[in-house]
């Protein structure tokens, strides 16, 4: 039984003269994921003889030989019978540990995710990658997270990127502003805006826009290769890059090279990715995971979404959950501007936050509520552009406050608001001329629908009663008994005007109400009847209004 066990020092764990461990166990820290009562995580150490001194972090439910072997193939049991009788001694060192007052003078926490954290007794810390900023006690730093790391910044950081944004163009601008906020992002999310903000970096090929999105936002690297870690190419790494959006919390990744091809339908496939992904990214749709068994995982996205594109999206809904940062001249991004000067912005960005999180959140609900004061959304009537915008606003003003009052800076930190205003017009003109393009393609209704709508609101140019006859060629057409009779032009040209109806040809618009039963026909091997008895009269289509109205659809 485990009270049996002895320590032997030097040689390990003994039953009498009998060796059941080289390895001497012991119990150094209990850790605590913030708001738990109870542990999650312990460290332990293991000694043993002179050859190995060595802390090991162990999850408490997975406490026990095969963990602390795995971590350590020196420790050795000699059997299973041996191997049993050092977890249970391992179980009742941490029960009388737990136990012990002297042992939590101060709570140990274990941060297993990225991002904002509120701990137990109210206060707020950020873990950034492999840091923690804004709690200075014990804790460890999950694994995974410790594969990310991102670089100590300088202390003027703030002001060298604010000089470097001061000539650049709005969308170098949105992308900082969008980065600073993604670092927020869950602490804004928790206060009840409904944040659905992706970056939609635009322009032609060879502008910059992959350059931008590394300068700003690739920061966290990979504690290994020192490469960035949550940059993914849109066209080879899909699952790599769900994983990040659902474990990069309050990071920013970044899906690069949405871009056009050669190919009709290589090039609608990367439009639906890319429309698949803006989805994932808002949690609109869930990222669906296959699981080891072959199960699936439902997961969310908790990262900022920056992506590249040659094209725009397809899909007003689609668009209004993007920040548009279009780029229309190749940009000169100067050296100063690198991930490292982001990197030391964005650690004074969070500092600054956690200095006043509930007031700083204030700012932003009030800012939220009197948004109509933002000159740039004064042409933005889509509450979701608007609230995605005002939330990049509100953390463009957070980081110019730094400058008034860490570095007493006035005058930069104006002009650069000034600046950024600019750059929200910039992006609410895109979105609207996206939106305005989505919905000249997006028909409203079938064709007898947009007849009906047309001949309702006075749109055709009809004949009055009792002109003569050869007077129709001034109009587009005549009423006659219920029927609306338009001449072949005019039928045309206003279908084709319609949203989504660009390019049909007249063979097709007939066959469409020839489907409906919606034509008169006159005689065989025409859909046209003519308007009177003279042989040289106007033929029309005669359509029946009474079907028009049966057949109308509005999608």
């Amino acid at each position: 039984m485990a009270k049996e066990v002895t320590v032997v020092e030097g040689r390990g764990l003994y039953i009498g003269s009998r060796m059941i461990c080289n390895g001497i166990p012991e119990i150094v820290q209990a850790y605590y994921r913030p708001g738990n009562s109870t542990p999650s995580n312990l460290l332990v150490r293991i000694r043993i003889g002179s050859l190995v001194d060595q802390c090991v972090d162990v999850a408490v439910g997975d406490l026990g030989y095969r963990a602390l072997h795995r971590a350590i193939p020196l420790l050795q049991c000699a059997s299973s019978r041996h191997r049993a009788m050092f977890d249970t001694y391992l179980f009742e060192k941490m029960q009388k540990f737990l136990e012990s007052p002297e042992n939590f003078t101060s709570k140990a926490y274990y941060f297993a995710e990225n991002g904002i954290v509120h701990l137990g007794d109210g206060a707020t810390c950020v873990i950034l990658g492999n840091r923690v900023l804004g709690y200075k006690g014990n804790r460890c730093i999950a694994k995974p997270m410790c594969s990310w790391n991102v670089p100590f910044g300088t202390s003027d950081a703030c002001i060298i990127l604010a000089k470097v944004l001061m000539d650049q163009p709005s969308a170098v601008l949105l992308t900082t502003a969008y980065t600073l906020l993604t670092t927020v992002r869950s602490a804004v999310i928790e206060s009840g805006i409904d944040l659905q903000a992706v970056l939609y970096i635009t322009g032609a090929q060879g502008l910059g826009k992959t350059t931008l999105a590394r300068r700003v936002a690739g920061f966290v690297n990979n504690a290994d290769t020192d490469r960035p870690a949550l940059l993914f190419d849109a066209g080879s790494t899909l699952a790599a890059t769900r994983d990040a959006m659902a474990s990069a919390r309050d990071l920013p990744i970044v899906v690069d090279d949405l871009c056009l091809s050669a190919s009709r339908a290589a090039q609608q496939r990367r439009k639906d990715l890319g429309a698949q992904l803006v989805r994932e990214a808002a949690n609109v749709t869930e990222i669906i995971k296959k699981a080891p068994g072959g199960q699936t995982m439902t997961l969310h996205n908790v990262a900022g979404v920056i992506m590249t594109a040659e094209f725009m999206l397809e899909n007003a809904s689609d668009v209004t959950r993007c920040v548009m940062a279009p780029i229309t001249q190749p940009l000169d991004l100067p050296d100063a501007l690198t991930p490292s000067v982001m990197a030391g912005a964005v650690e004074l960005f969070l500092q600054h936050y956690l200095l006043d999180s509930e007031n700083s959140l204030c700012r932003l609900q009030h800012l939220l509520k009197n948004n109509e004061q933002i000159p740039a959304l004064q042409n933005c009537p889509e509450q979701r552009v608007r609230t995605n915008l005002t939330a990049l606003q509100w953390a463009f003003q957070e980081f110019a406050a730094i400058l008034e009052t860490h570095f007493k800076r006035h005058d930069l930190a104006r002009d650069l608001m000034r600046k950024f205003q600019h750059a929200l017009a910039d992006s609410v003109e895109q979105t609207n001329a996206a939106l305005a393009r989505v919905r000249s393609l997006t028909p409203e209704g079938n064709i007898a629908y947009v007849l009906l709508n047309a001949y309702r609101k006075q749109q055709f140019s009809l004949m009055p009663e009792g002109k003569k006859i050869r007077k129709l060629l001034k109009y587009d057409g005549l009423l006659i008994k219920n029927k609306l009779c338009l001449r072949t032009c005019a039928l045309q040209q206003l279908v084709n005007q319609s949203p989504g109806y660009r390019g049909w040809t007249l063979n097709r618009i007939v066959a469409e109400l020839v489907s409906y039963g919606a034509l008169c026909i006159q005689e065989q091997g025409t859909y046209q009847i003519k308007v009177s008895d003279d042989s040289d009269a106007l033929r029309v289509y005669c359509i029946k209004i009474d079907v028009l109205e049966q057949a109308a659809e509005r999608y």
